[in-house]
């Protein structure tokens, strides 16, 4: 008896290409919200820390997205020099989306 399972590989192509497609929409997607989190849960003076918060979405399956902050002094406010946000707010909000892996 044999049994072919050709059929199976006919759409396999296709099938592929969609996941790889809902894997960068979804990448993408993570990608700006951890920007939004990080941004929403920066300390505000006058608005510098905030507004350097910028991401880097993926535009090909299997990429990272990408968020940092070059500000100078973003590495102090998250080891707790201001008093409006906790320290390691940066990475409270990244285990966020660290937790939703497992």
């Amino acid at each position: 008896m044999k049994i072919d399972f050709s059929d199976l590989l006919d759409g396999l192509e296709e099938d592929i290409a969609l996941t790889e497609q809902q894997l960068l929409e979804y990448v993408q997607k993570t990608t700006l919200d951890a920007q939004r989190d990080l941004i929403l849960a920066t300390p505000v003076k006058d608005g510098t820390a905030r507004r350097g918060w910028v991401s880097t979405t993926p535009t090909k399956p299997y990429e990272p997205g990408i968020v940092e902050n070059n500000v100078e002094y973003i590495g102090r406010l998250n080891d707790g020099s201001s008093r409006q946000s906790p320290a390691n707010f940066v990475e409270n909000v990244c285990e966020r989306y660290n937790s939703t892996k497992d």
